[in-house]
């Protein structure tokens, strides 16, 4: 093995210490780990592959961690968090994208037609409503920064305690997000909302049909012969802790990606028909001790159509693609809550939290405590319609295609086999958790090269262009308009 000693430096301790364990096993350990990017949290694996004769299921060979130094192989954590694996979120971070803007643009590559390129789609981003006064951080057209919450001199709460702020918060402002008064918040509704947003997204899905049959004057029948919805979400925690989701929504054909709408399908009918939706869906579900509550979408709800052009430089789907792909990593740290679960009711009160998320995770315990650390948001940060694009799988599987191509025992094994498809069959068990502090050490330096510009993939460097597979894909400078910060931030 050659590691290049310009990207990658490591510890003379490290590598010691490796030495020590592994004798001349060291450098596979030190190759195991290069391959899974530095990944965090490894899994280690004892097995074998076998490889066998499509036609005859004659065994062609066999490959033992056994026979092999050092005795085992390693297996990225594959977690999507980048608040607990760098390297793994930044890999599901690039499949995001690339799923996304597939839909977007389309790709022949990957299966979805560049039809779609042409079709109406809109960007959506819908909020959760106002469970009570927060600080936020208000910014005026031109970029600066407003008083919080000016009110009147004699606005105070049942409780005495003022309902107005002066200060322009920063951007880093810890006191964002926190409620003004929390005795006045609804923590249990905060909690129900974001337990039941997955049921008041499908309602969404369901009824926009209806909606865009209305403005097209259509039965809904006679509409899915004409038109067929998909989209693709994510979900992004508020300072507050509530979720709201941004969304690209498409429409196409009665056959898929393949054919245009017909019935005049437009983004702006697109934007208007989901906008009326939003507003009229609601899902009623009973909490804790009976409370009956009527879950909503917030007011502020934002439609924005996405250029037709959008592959060609001047549109914005690489941006919006970005821009979904930045959020599908992330977690409800972003709202103060966990990055783990919680086991166990006193965790909540040994955690170093805000008291505002403190007291939403408590709430969210009593509804549902698996998802307490979530601060009880219990649905998939990235989700899509089932023709909307390429799946992760696909895109894993391409992957797993092409680490097998350069991998020169089964490149040696079908050489030999001529005219015969081999088939390999893996038999490993789990062998042991995580890395050693040495390995940890190494894994820790190809983390610190990649974080480095010039070692970056050329197709995530900040540049006009980002280089996909089928080539240049345009990226535009453009960054989705979030809502009017107002109430909900």
């Amino acid at each position: 093995m050659v590691v290049d000693a310009s990207r990658t430096t490591f510890e003379p301790a490290a590598l010691a210490v490796l030495s020590r364990l592994y004798g001349a096993g060291a450098p596979a350990v030190v190759e195991l780990i290069r391959r899974t990017g530095g990944c965090t949290s490894p899994i280690r694996l004892a097995g074998e592959s076998v490889a066998v004769s499509a036609r005859s299921g004659a065994v062609l060979a066999r490959r033992s961690t056994r026979s092999e130094a050092p005795g085992f192989v390693l297996a990225a954590c594959g977690n999507r968090r980048t608040s607990r694996c760098p390297p793994c979120s930044e890999r599901y971070r690039r499949d995001a994208y690339f799923l996304i803007a597939a839909g977007l643009s389309g790709s022949e590559e990957k299966g979805v037609s560049t039809e779609v390129a042409s079709h109406p789609l809109i960007f959506a981003t819908f909020t959760a409503p106002s469970f009570g006064a927060v600080h936020r951080r208000v910014v005026d057209a031109g970029g600066g920064s407003r008083r919080c919450r000016p009110g009147g001199a004699s606005e105070t709460c049942e409780h005495g305690i003022p309902m107005r702020c002066l200060e322009r918060h920063a951007v880093d402002d810890p006191r964002i997000g926190q409620a003004l008064c929390p005795a006045c918040y609804d923590y249990q509704a905060a909690a129900l909302w974001n337990a039941n947003l997955g049921a008041l997204w499908r309602r969404t899905i369901t009824y926009l049909p209806r909606e865009l049959a209305a403005l097209g004057g259509l039965s809904v029948s006679a509409l899915r012969s004409q038109v067929r919805v998909a989209y693709a979400k994510v979900a992004e925690f508020q300072a507050r802790g509530s979720v709201h989701i941004h969304a690209v929504i498409r429409l196409d054909g009665p056959d898929g990606p393949e054919t245009a709408p017909a019935g005049g399908a437009t983004a702006q009918r697109l934007a208007e028909a989901v906008a009326r939706t939003a507003a009229r869906v609601a899902v009623t579900v009973v909490g804790p001790g009976g409370r009956e509550l009527m879950i909503r979408w917030g007011s502020q709800i934002d439609t924005r159509p996405i250029t037709a052009n959008r592959d060609a430089g001047d549109g914005q789907g690489a941006g919006v693609a970005g821009y979904l792909a930045k959020y599908a990593t992330k977690d409800a740290q972003l709202g103060g809550g966990l990055d783990r679960r919680i086991r166990v009711e006193g965790v909540i009160e040994r955690s170093e939290l805000t008291e505002h998320a403190r007291a939403l995770i408590r709430s969210a315990w009593t509804i549902s405590p698996r998802w307490a650390h979530n601060l009880g948001f219990r649905g998939h940060f990235l989700t899509k319609a089932r023709r909307y694009s390429v799946t992760f799988a696909a895109l894993r599987g391409v992957r797993a295609q092409y680490r097998a191509q350069a991998d020169p025992w089964l490149t040696e094994i079908r050489a030999k086999a001529i005219g015969d498809q081999v088939v390999i069959r893996r038999n490993f068990r789990y062998a042991g958790p995580g890395l050693s502090p040495a390995e940890r050490a190494v894994a820790a330096s190809f983390r610190a090269s990649e974080m480095v510009a010039g070692n970056r993939p050329a197709a995530w460097r900040n540049t006009r262009t980002l280089v996909g597979p089928a080539g240049p894909i345009a990226r535009s400078p453009w960054v989705p308009r979030a809502p009017r910060q107002g109430s909900a931030p």
